[in-house]
């Protein structure tokens, strides 16, 4: 009885921790329907070329001479299907995922002197969205998932010489998080319970960044995005139809089995900080190539603190296994006609997770992005642009095993792609 009780004292907690751990890594937000977004975001610390350099680099807000105005909107749309494999020890087979993300971005820069602008940049930052459905082999992981964040980020801008300039800010980083997985009740005839997890929250970073140019064409770019820890609190939204022995997962919480809304569980996560180089060369008049390398901490993301002010409380910091990861793309734009802008790239990013350590409910893996967009010039105060990312996430091979009551998941994801398509529009006063 004993052993029993510490299995199903460890499941409740890896159901909560599983959960959890989807919600701010499912996918970094590249694709911002902005028209670096055609170059897969190559050279975004160093373009400078319109009001998105609010985000990508602050200090670029130097080099528009005039004030502009920037919208962004777009999707991406997940298409996944896991296929299990030998080794899985729960019923219900694969899953598939489809599904759509709304990717909604403004930007905004102010010319206040020859030497100062100030501007404000609203865009993701990352998110998820998966639904697995109840009845494949990992619904005691995880049913389905989501995460919705925004950042609100004002910034200024100084212009120190013609060539090089320095910027920064603030984030106000909002955040809401949902996920739900069924519980294995010990008795079949029970049926399955059902564990939900709701929860929003707010939390504060900033940005730096610098912009060179050595030489008329030529642009360095450097910026730095602080970590942002986000506290989602009192997360457990609804627990439902347990059975007799399950009631003890309810007991670790301090609640019963009428729990409502608002049970005290605390999860504590970290956005990585990140760094990123950008180099901007102009060729000709007509074409210009450029370039990223980055890197990101997701291994401070990987360590997630978990409170749970019950009858028996426990306070902890778990280890997720995450590793930091690199950022390489390259780009191209070619002015086809004096209206017409035509650009490309590829970009790389490793996987923030081994193998070993990979998860089901945040299935990541290495990413490939190949990018396309065009911009037209409507006028000399208006542009609009069009752009298209397709994502390739690998196959995330999966090996999990959750004890007796949470199963064993064994296979991979094929295909695993996500499509990012976007729709901007640039005035200029």
């Amino acid at each position: 009885m004993r052993r029993w009780r510490q299995g199903l004292c460890g499941a409740a907690c890896l159901v909560i921790l599983l959960a959890t751990e989807a919600a701010p890594a499912g996918l970094w937000f590249y694709e911002q329907s902005t028209p670096d977004q055609g170059t897969a975001s190559a050279g975004r610390a160093a373009l400078a070329k319109d009001a998105s350099t609010a985000y990508g680099n602050p200090a670029g807000m130097a080099w528009l001479e005039s004030t502009q105005l920037l919208f962004g909107a777009g999707a991406l749309i997940i298409q996944s299907q896991f296929e299990t494999g030998p080794g899985t020890t729960q019923s219900g087979g694969g899953a598939g995922l489809t599904s759509a993300l709304p990717s909604l971005s403004g930007f905004y820069v102010l010319t206040l002197s020859p030497d100062w602008r100030i501007g404000v940049a609203v865009t993701p930052l990352m998110g998820l969205a998966a639904s697995y459905g109840d009845s494949w082999a990992g619904r005691y992981i995880v049913e389905k998932e989501a995460l919705l964040t925004l950042s609100f980020n004002p910034v200024v801008s100084y212009r120190v010489n013609d060539r090089f300039a320095v910027g920064g800010g603030m984030s106000l980083v909002g955040g809401y998080f949902y996920s739900r997985s069924a519980i294995n009740n010990p008795d079949p005839a029970l049926g399955d319970g059902r564990l939900e997890l709701k929860s929003a929250t707010v939390g504060f970073g900033g940005n730096l960044g610098v912009l060179f140019e050595p030489v008329r064409g030529t642009r360095l770019g450097a910026t730095y995005r602080s970590p942002v820890r986000l506290s989602f609190r009192d997360v457990v939204d609804e627990v439902r139809n347990l059975g007799p022995g399950l009631d003890l997962i309810l007991n670790i919480l301090g609640q019963r089995v009428d729990v409502s809304p608002g049970s005290k569980v605390d999860v504590t996560l970290t956005n990585p900080q990140e760094v990123m180089f950008s180099v901007y060369q102009e060729v000709t008049p007509e074409l210009a190539i450029m370039g990223n390398f980055g890197w990101q901490n997701w291994e401070s993301f990987g360590r997630v603190g978990i409170t749970a002010n019950g009858v028996v409380p426990f306070d902890t910091n778990a280890n997720l296994h995450f590793q930091n990861t690199y950022h390489g793309s390259v780009g191209v734009q070619y002015l086809i006609e004096r209206d017409w802008l035509l650009m490309a790239g590829f970009a790389y990013d490793t996987s923030p997770v081994a193998e070993e350590h990979r998860t089901v409910a945040l299935p990541l893996d290495r990413q490939f992005r190949y990018s396309a967009g065009v911009q037209y010039d409507v006028s000399k105060s208006t542009k609009v642009g069009v752009v298209y990312t397709l994502i390739s996430m690998g196959n995330a091979p999966v090996n999990q095993s959750g004890g007796t009551l949470v199963g064993t998941v064994v296979g991979h994801y094929r295909p695993n792609l996500v499509h990012a398509i976007g729709f901007n529009w640039i005035t200029r006063f």
